[in-house]
């Protein structure tokens, strides 16, 4: 988790709506249990799977498969599954006739889940006259695009974001490890008015990449999403998954713009 003593980053890409179409779907995802997850942790991710899957019908697949191959852990998958589902132009409107049961397959006990989901799929064009590149990395060194991102426990963190022009900038994370389906509210900038075009992170202080202590694995995924917009928006809270892209969806697209960066934290 990034622990602000000051921190950020992001990157931005933008869009503009042309029309909306509605999609019905029924889905299936399922999750096996056992010491070191507990029979609710199961349950969320398998509704997580069950998500992806409605999104993947609907709009097809949105995460390489090289970058599938390279989860060495079946909670990596699902994690890259589920942040490439951001970054795309589909919202889970609704769900209805949930139905979850615990079964035991092959020794192991499994949550499955059932439910019908609303899909919305966004029609959209490219605006390339908003948008923000980022230099995201450690003391150390900078990341590049296609490089494996991966920090130590107490890194610093540096960032610095270029925007396309001023705007307000938000930061949130995703820490899966913690909560599967929570953005958190890392640092919003609307109270210090539209960000410059060039900005340093942290803008003083420190941040510093750190495992959560009630993390007991070796590593953990992590994720952050920057957003831009032209105007002051209420994105000062926690969200989910689904309300916030109910909520950005909800603003001009020529408004606003989003950057999703992902990396893994090492012991």
């Amino acid at each position: 988790m990034i622990y602000v003593f000051k921190i950020i980053f992001t990157s931005i890409i933008f869009i503009t709506f042309i029309a909306n179409a509605q999609e019905f779907v029924s889905v299936e995802g399922q999750y096996s249990f056992g010491p070191s997850i507990s029979q609710n942790e199961a349950c969320e991710r398998a509704t997580m799977n069950g998500k992806n899957e409605a999104i993947r019908r609907v709009s097809g697949e949105s995460v390489s498969n090289d970058t599938i191959e390279n989860c060495v852990q079946e909670d990596c998958k699902l994690y890259e599954k589920t942040w490439s589902s951001l970054g795309n132009n589909t919202i889970i409107k609704s769900t209805s006739n949930f139905k979850k049961q615990i079964l035991e397959e092959l020794g192991e006990k499994v949550c499955k889940v059932t439910f019908d989901a609303e899909v919305i799929v966004i029609r959209e064009n490219t605006n390339k006259n908003f948008y923000i590149t980022t230099d995201f990395g450690n003391k150390k060194k900078v990341f590049k695009a296609s490089s494996s991102k991966t920090v130590k426990d107490g890194d610093t963190m540096k960032m610095t974001v270029n925007l396309s022009e001023p705007a307000y900038l938000y930061v949130f994370g995703w820490y899966p490890e913690e909560n599967t389906n929570q953005l958190i509210n890392v640092m919003s900038y609307p109270q210090l008015g539209k960000v410059k075009q060039s900005y340093n992170f942290p803008p003083d202080g420190e941040a510093f990449f750190l495992i959560s202590e009630t993390n007991k694995k070796n590593s953990a995924s992590e994720y952050l999403l920057l957003i831009a917009t032209k105007q002051k928006v209420d994105l000062g809270k926690d969200i989910n998954f689904d309300d916030m892209k109910k909520l950005l969806y909800d603003i001009p697209t020529v408004n606003w713009a989003k950057k999703r960066l992902s990396y893994t934290v090492i012991r």
